[in-house]
């Protein structure tokens, strides 16, 4: 916290759909741009959910969501990860990484490499 009260990070008002890729083209050159989001997308039609992933895979950057399971279209996730009210960690919208609560208070890898 005291370093976010140093330096604010900024915030942006915006439409993930129609806005990320402006938004994007403003990282610095030679920057790892990471898009990161939780428990963003289940306010999102699926339709918008799919262009989303499309418009993320399509830009130079690292994806990094945390939703409940099968919010991110793809790999399915184990009855138990739903039952039990976890989020899924994904890179890339690929195959879940890890485990996760989604107020971010714990994780667990799902393999030794993350």
């Amino acid at each position: 916290m005291e370093t976010a009260r140093r330096d604010p990070p900024p915030v942006y008002q915006g439409d993930l759909l129609t806005d990320v890729p402006a938004l994007a083209r403003q990282a610095p050159r030679g920057a790892t741009l990471v898009i990161f989001h939780s428990a963003v997308l289940a306010y999102v039609p699926r339709a918008g959910r799919d262009e989303f992933g499309r418009t993320v895979r399509s830009l130079d950057a690292t994806w990094i969501s945390n939703e409940a399971p099968g919010v991110v279209a793809g790999v399915p996730v184990s009855a138990a990860a739903r039952q039990d009210g976890y989020f899924v960690l994904r890179r890339d919208g690929g195959a879940p990484i890890a485990l996760t609560d989604g107020h971010g208070t714990w994780l667990q890898w799902l393999s030794a490499e993350p």
